[in-house]
């Protein structure tokens, strides 16, 4: 049983007649005759009878045209839907964020995005980079904004990766600090361990901000969960930090001297990663339009 000979059937009930009903369903009119035939054959039935002025639907034809409604009706919902998703009238977008960007990019992204897309759902998850692959790789989201990841990781979980901007990195230091006072811009290996303000393992940023300071062992002390609990603290005058740029945009920075290092590399990529195999959705595929443009 196939929806179109249901489609064909309603027409012919609703027109009262073969011919109009191909008219109306751009067919032959023996093609109309096959597909009755056909969908008769099936039920065991006869489905229309013929009369002196058209013909109408049996018993087994009106039972037949009952449930045939409700499947048409159900096609026709699902059918606009999908052109909701496509024209973006509706829909539903996840991704997940690493916590270093999450505050600073989302505002100036998604905002514009819901102005234009009201009926789109946006779900984010913020998370940390090992959890982002794990929800990636679980299909729980289907795109994730983060920095480094393992090439190991990208192989084992089929993920591939495209660069989107890079960020410098600043330094951040109490305004009376001599890294911030001194001409020469200051250097990764000027950092000392005792003074460096970090954020909690698991963070590729704090990852990072170690490798680039050679630092192995920071002081447990001095680290935190967020930058801008990592601010706080040096305009408290605790130590200094390593900041991602877009963390400072739009914030009270009294106290803090922040100076861009000396040398190239001092920077983290920011990256689109994604599963090999999947196709975006269409509201996907114009929320990372938008944010590459």
């Amino acid at each position: 049983m196939e929806l179109r000979q249901l489609e064909v059937l309603a027409a012919v009930a609703d027109a009262g007649s073969l011919t109009a009903a191909a008219a109306r369903c751009h067919l032959s009119q023996p093609a109309i005759t096959q597909q009755i035939k056909a969908l008769e054959d099936e039920i065991g039935e006869p489905l229309l009878i013929r009369r002196a002025r058209g013909v109408e639907p049996t018993p087994a034809g009106r039972t037949v045209l009952e449930h045939a409604a409700r499947l048409l009706a159900e096609r026709d919902r699902l059918r606009d839907a999908f052109t909701g998703r496509r024209e973006l009238r509706h829909g539903r977008v996840a991704f997940g964020i690493i916590p270093t960007i999450a505050p600073y990019l989302l505002p100036q992204w998604l905002g514009p995005f819901r102005e234009r897309f009201p009926g789109i759902t946006i779900a984010v998850s913020e998370s940390r980079t090992s959890e982002l692959i794990q929800q990636l790789a679980e299909g729980d989201i289907e795109f994730a904004i983060l920095s480094d990841v393992p090439e190991s990781d990208r192989k084992k979980w089929s993920l591939q990766m495209k660069e989107l901007f890079r960020e410098p990195l600043l330094l951040a230091a109490p305004a009376d600090h001599p890294l911030a006072r001194r001409k020469a811009p200051p250097g990764p290996s000027d950092l000392q361990a005792g003074e460096l303000i970090h954020l909690k393992g698991g963070h590729c940023l704090a990852d990072r901000t170690l490798r680039l300071c050679k630092i192995r062992e920071p002081d447990p002390g001095l680290q935190c969960d967020q930058l801008g609990t990592a601010l706080s603290m040096v305009a408290a005058g605790l130590g200094v930090t390593v900041v991602p740029k877009l963390a400072t945009r739009n914030r009270m920075l009294d106290g803090i001297v922040l100076r861009p290092f000396a040398g190239k590399g001092l920077d983290r990529m920011i990256a689109l990663l994604k599963r090999r195999d999947a196709k975006d959705s269409p509201a996907a595929a114009e929320l990372l339009g938008m944010l590459a443009g």
